[in-house]
């Protein structure tokens, strides 16, 4: 074991410097990561062996589901409705690959067995590839994060349509197989896969919103996607499907703040993780592979392409893009990796000599895509979305917040120059502090608020934590500001202890103002804990 751990080592050094030296020439790191770990491994010098790859499986796996997990964010209900286009032409794409790759492959002569088996793999993508390329290059945006998201349905797509169709593939294969198993494999992969993921993801939204700190919060995750890990390999479920569908599930169902701070925390860990998954992919590669492709490989290879780029294409219009941009997004949309190496493995495994077959049609395709993908893709997403990132800056192009929350931890007057602040703004304001909605306060206050014609809602703080309820509150009603009113003295500070204002600015997204209780006009800000948004 020391000395599996040992070369990895080396390999993942090794990995490392070779992606600083191509990040300097504006090249994805993840080149870097799959090169070293090629020359490195058994298709190399094998200073990794096929042994020790196998020993260092199960850090591959949860690598992998902690990856997928994060790219579960981009097909949220929320990223979905950002972008439109990335469910259909998700679909579409898959859809046009499977049909072409199908008819394309049994044309030349491959078995309908491996046809079919193909067929359910062409249209598998590389979501991990794709995340990380989007990261190394900085690219922001709803298009890039749509593009991870195509990949990432892709892969959902992939996974229960293999699982779908693997019992008719063991059946033409006439390998006298179990049909029931094939059954049982189709359950276990994609329902299986699919409600473990839905039950993971709902339990880290609803047991995660409490946890105040972030390594308190990233540790909660891990072992939740370990437990997750230790549940699919008992029973046999999709590893990947699984976390992906926890990902997506936790991003839907939690709060918009709750979801971007719990991704946020995550993603601390995402390149050490990619080092890791890209440079033992790397290591399993096998570069003979793409010799023993023969024509079903080269056809399978074309057409694909080709029904990516097309696929991508009407998708992409049909979801609303422009014809360049839809153009660009097909061809964005080649690189294969990851769930079809597995699938293409489990493949072989069920069905035998015609699985085999296939599998080498995969896994040399994958060495191809792998190796030349990457590269289009980077090219393409260098500088996607800068003007999103830089945010904007002239300052009368700001939106003005049209909901603001106030809220106190005590019993505050809402001293009248925040009301006519609201009037100006044409701001609506919810003040949420513990008073009673009878008392002399509140009528004074909506009085206040109807004479400067201020759309106000009240709410009484009841016994519960005062930062988690400004935090559930703010994202109940969309604020677009929080102004708190603050025990804090003026200057107290500390570095062992967060304030609630300091808690409450790093769970939410929006401006958070504090002032001292009992302002009386309109100063500058006790403290500006959180900063604009299009600043970060």
């Amino acid at each position: 074991m020391t000395e599996t751990l040992g070369a990895f080592a080396v390999l993942a050094w090794l990995a490392y410097l070779a992606s600083r030296l191509l990040a300097r020439r504006h090249l994805p790191e993840l080149v870097g990561f799959l090169i070293v770990g090629a020359l490195l491994g058994p298709s190399g010098i094998e200073l990794v062996s096929e042994h020790e790859l196998s020993s260092l499986r199960p850090l591959t796996e949860i690598a992998l589901a902690i990856l997928m997990f994060v790219i579960g964010e981009r097909v949220s209900t929320r990223a979905l409705r950002a972008a439109k286009w990335t469910l259909t032409t998700g679909a579409t794409q898959y859809v046009l690959s499977a049909v072409l790759v199908f008819w394309a492959t049994r044309a030349v002569g491959a078995d309908r067995s491996v046809a079919l088996v193909l067929a359910a793999l062409a249209g598998a993508g590389a979501p991990m590839t794709i995340a990380h390329i989007v990261s190394s290059v900085k690219a922001k945006g709803d298009y890039a994060t749509g593009v991870v998201g195509t990949h990432a349905v892709s892969d959902a797509l992939a996974t229960t349509t293999f699982a779908a169709v693997l019992p008719i593939a063991t059946i033409l294969a006439d390998q006298d197989a179990d049909i029931s198993a094939a059954v049982i494999d189709f359950i276990q992969l994609g329902i299986g896969g699919t409600v473990l993921g839905l039950l993971g993801g709902w339990f880290i939204s609803r047991l995660g919103f409490q946890i105040e700190t972030s390594g308190e919060l990233l540790l909660f995750v891990l072992v939740h996607i370990l437990l997750g890990w230790a549940v699919a390999d008992w029973l046999n479920i999709s590893l990947p499907l699984a976390a992906l569908m926890a990902g997506a599930t936790a991003a839907s169902v939690s709060p918009e703040a709750f979801s971007l701070r719990l991704f946020r925390t995550v993603r601390t860990i995402e390149q050490p993780l990619y080092l890791l998954f890209f440079a033992l992919a790397g290591a399993s590669i096998h570069l003979d592979d793409i010799g023993g492709v023969g024509v079903v490989g080269v056809v399978y290879i074309s057409v694909r392409v080709g029904a990516k780029i097309i696929g991508g294409l009407i998708g992409g219009l049909f979801g609303g893009l422009g014809w360049r941009i839809a153009l660009r997004l097909g061809v964005n949309l080649t690189p294969q990796a990851g769930v079809a190496v597995g699938l293409a493995v489990l493949a072989s495994e069920v069905l035998g000599p015609p699985g085999a077959e296939a599998a080498t049609v995969v896994l040399g395709s994958v060495v191809l895509f792998e190796l030349v993908g990457p590269l289009l893709v980077a090219k393409d997403l260098q500088g996607s979305g800068s003007e999103a990132e830089t945010g904007p800056t002239d300052p009368t192009q700001v939106d003005l917040p049209s909901r603001v929350l106030v809220a106190s931890s005590m019993k505050a007057e809402i001293p009248e120059w925040l009301i006519d602040i609201a009037a100006r703004w044409r701001s609506r304001l919810v003040v949420y502090q513990p008073e009673e909605p009878e008392s002399e306060a509140v009528k004074k206050l909506l009085a206040q608020c109807a004479t400067k014609d201020v759309e106000v809602e009240f709410r009484t703080l009841r016994n519960e934590s005062f930062t988690g309820a400004v935090v559930r509150t703010s994202s109940e009603v969309q604020a677009d500001m929080v102004i708190l009113f603050a025990e804090r003295p003026q200057g107290a500070t500390s570095r062992l202890v967060l304030f609630p204002a300091e808690r409450i600015a790093r769970e939410l997204t929006v401006p958070v103002l504090t002032f001292p209780v009992g302002t009386q006009g309109p100063p500058e800000p006790l403290q500006k804990v959180r900063r604009w948004p299009w600043l970060n």
